[in-house]
């Protein structure tokens, strides 16, 4: 249904009772922002943005508060979508169930565009068309009744004007005849949080474990592709791999303060391309330069003989301490199992 006049108390009521299932979908977190003499945002986290054309950009509007996308020049089809399927046990809140979705969305600027919002479930798609004039802002409504046999649920805009902006304010879209803003969010917490445990090595079903050798993410965690975003390296199917933190302690970001001296010259951990005093960089063992004091005598003599006496002290010779200690140097620790949440 795409207008509220049309619905009854009852399906208001149900819908109320249902959660959102976008991720980030007032665009709030932008992981992947770098800060330098300028911002640059990229894609915000939980989504999937495609433009093959050339000069396409995404970022954030501060002013507005929206994601902005600058559609590539030419007729390439621009896409910004995310997998709102992608919790554990998904298939038994949504299959053979209706999901409604709305968008609203600005075209800032002087060119007019058509926009195609739809839900896709790998079976059957539901989609609308807009025609934006210039400066116009439209909510757009759609809903899916998503097939028994459903893959996913892809909630998806796209626009093929070349050169367009589009100011995205927010997508969100919940099980039930209409889409409520105001749902909390079918991920609790925030995705990419790193967390711990300390009686149990099973992460929760909305969790992965951090301590095991470093794997690609598989197509079934685009949102957390989208938040690593190949920080720790990339497979061969292009997607993000883990990062491995087997026996490594955990250590705040430096961040300029010299508490580490030697923060310029972390290292990027497994077959990640970050560096330098960054997050998630590694530094390997090492002690603090240091010296230890040692006392001689140098008035004693060796007696010898009938030839000159020798000085019991020769500084030119060295000679090394007996081993002591064990294969590293380490506190007193708890091992913890280390998870990064998904959903």
């Amino acid at each position: 249904m795409s207008s509220s006049e049309t619905l009854n108390n009852e399906d208001l009521l149900f819908a109320m009772q249902q959660r959102n299932l976008v991720y980030n979908y007032n665009f709030l977190n932008y992981s992947n922002k770098i800060v330098n003499t300028a911002v640059t945002y990229g894609h915000p986290d939980g989504w999937v943005y495609q433009d093959q054309g050339t000069d396409g950009l995404i970022s954030f509007d501060p002013t507005s508060n929206s994601c902005m996308i600058k559609k590539s020049k030419g007729d390439d089809v621009m896409t910004f979508t995310q997998a709102i399927n992608e919790f554990p046990r998904w298939t038994d809140l949504i299959l053979g169930k209706t999901v409604s979705a709305s968008a609203v969305i600005e075209v800032p600027g002087t060119l007019s565009c058509e926009v195609i919002f739809s839900l896709s479930d790998g079976k059957n798609i539901s989609s609308k068309s807009v025609y934006f004039d210039a400066g116009e802002t439209k909510e757009i409504n759609i809903s899916l009744d998503v097939s028994q046999q459903a893959s996913g649920l892809i909630v998806s805009i796209e626009s093929s004007t070349s050169e367009v902006v589009l100011y995205i304010y927010k997508v969100y879209a919940n099980v039930g005849k209409v889409a409520l803003e105001s749902l909390p969010c079918i991920v609790e917490g925030t995705i990419g949080e790193r967390k711990q445990y300390m009686s149990t090595d099973i992460p929760p079903a909305v969790e992965l474990s951090l301590c095991n050798e470093s794997v690609e993410l598989s197509g079934a965690y685009t949102r957390l592709n989208s938040f690593l975003n190949g920080k720790f390296g990339i497979g061969q199917n292009g997607n993000s791999l883990l990062p491995d933190m087997r026996g490594y302690f955990s250590r705040a970001w430096d961040n300029g303060a010299t508490i580490d001296p030697d923060a310029a010259n972390r290292t990027a951990l497994g077959k990640g391309t970050v560096t330098g005093d960054n997050v998630g960089t590694v530094e390997e063992d090492e002690f603090k330069e240091h010296t230890h004091q040692l006392q001689f005598d140098l008035s004693g003599q060796i007696p010898a003989g009938t030839a000159s006496p020798l000085a019991s002290i020769n500084k030119a010779l060295t000679s090394d301490t007996e081993k002591t200690g064990g294969a590293e140097t380490r506190g007193k620790n708890i091992s913890e199992l280390y998870t990064m949440k998904w959903a």
